[in-house]
């Protein structure tokens, strides 16, 4: 599926940029075009994949490009005074070459919280194709989990499908907060850009190849969906591995092979992007990668009888991808129309646990500068006449 993809905010725009590196490195002609959208000029200026002339600042006279201060109230007023602007410059996309939009932010700030679905709202009138989110949970506690929460429930509301990833379960202590920031926007697109080269053109042809229908009949359920991923070493590419089991004969070899594709399968299943009650999704999507002569047709058989025992969904749609030289079996496999997931339901009430605290504080900070700035007793008077004209 070919994409054209909009950041919104600092860690949109940064996600954006990863996927450009990813879809570069692997070879994978899955962007159409690519935009960044934001607030503050210094957040543009340091990606290094999206074209300047794709760089699009969201500003007014009295903002002149110094950010929201996760602010989505202002994030969301400064999309709407651009929209204009904004829909000038995605004027460059290739519509004869593009078969969704997919918007990424994250949703604790104010440019992305608040943007974000502003712009989808938009973008449904604008052009006549599916309008996909990527929303990314924080990880930080209080006033960010505040604005995700909202942003969240209004993303959701106006996109085809909201596709879900938590930061919480990316973070490493052994890292700094740049080197986790930079290699969980990596992995995002890693796992993104595989899901994405369904259906993509394979000099090998596939027996079963995941077309846009395919995709779109499961991803028109709506909802929200979380991706499951996973890889393991191709047998060819264990020192020999694979001759030494047709030594033994093809059936034990083949046996082996299905059993890796589908130990794969599994593995991703425990590996997604937000923990998620998989039991309750609606629709199933999974593509299978690797080299040709490892993907067996009973691998991918009982892989798919996995998830459909798994899920029970109604609409499973599965393909093979195979890739020539390839030193891996790669899973991809996204569950779509989740109804239950505990980390959104933690969220909600977290957001309004902090919603609470914030208007105490709120209240408390006023009472202080009360007492500040006021005599008990009135007797020291004012300088100043309020009152005179």
């Amino acid at each position: 599926m070919k994409v054209a993809t909009i950041g919104v905010g600092n860690g949109g725009g940064k996600v954006v940029d990863a996927f450009l590196t990813v879809a570069n490195e692997t070879g994978r002609d899955v962007i159409s075009d690519a935009f960044s959208l934001n607030t503050a000029e210094s957040d543009l200026s340091v990606l290094k994949q999206v074209p300047d002339s794709k760089q699009i600042l969201l500003t007014s006279p009295e903002m002149r490009g110094s950010g929201t201060g996760n602010k989505p109230e202002l994030g969301a007023e400064l999309m709407e005074e651009n929209l204009n602007i904004v829909k000038n410059a995605l004027n460059s996309i290739p519509l004869h070459s593009t078969e969704a939009i997919l918007l990424v932010a994250t949703l604790g700030g104010g440019t992305g919280s608040g943007g974000a679905p502003v712009l989808t709202k938009q973008l449904q009138k604008w052009y006549d194709l599916p309008v996909f989110g990527l929303g990314i949970l924080p990880n930080e506690q209080g006033h960010l989990e505040f604005n995700a929460a909202r942003s969240f429930m209004d993303f959701g509301k106006v996109t085809d499908n909201l596709f879900v990833v938590d930061n919480a379960r990316y973070l490493s202590s052994d890292e700094s907060i740049q080197e986790n920031y930079r290699r969980i926007n990596r992995d995002i697109a890693v796992k993104w850009v595989e899901f994405l080269s369904a259906g993509e053109p394979s000099n090998e042809a596939a027996e079963m190849v995941i077309d846009a229908a395919d995709l779109f009949a499961v991803l028109e359920m709506g909802g929200i969906s979380v991706l499951g991923s996973a890889s393991k070493s191709a047998e060819s590419s264990n020192h020999g591995l694979l001759d030494k089991f047709r030594t033994n004969g093809q059936e034990v070899d083949r046996k082996t092979l299905t059993r890796k594709m589908v130990d794969t399968v599994k593995a991703a299943t425990h590996n997604l992007t937000m923990d998620a009650e998989l039991h309750t999704a609606e629709g199933a999507i999974l593509l299978v990668s690797g080299p040709p002569a490892e993907m067996t047709q009973q691998g991918i058989d009982q892989a798919r009888q996995y998830i459909t025992d798994l899920t029970g969904a109604q609409r499973i749609a599965h393909g093979d991808n195979p890739r020539p030289g390839s030193q891996e079996i790669s899973v991809a496999v996204l569950f779509s129309n989740i109804g239950t997931a505990h980390r959104v339901d933690e969220l909600k009430r977290r957001g309004k646990d902090a919603k609470e605290e914030i208007e105490q504080k709120r209240q408390k900070r006023a009472n202080k500068q009360e007492n500040m700035f006021s005599d008990s007793d009135n007797e020291l008077g004012s300088v100043v006449d309020y009152k005179s004209p």
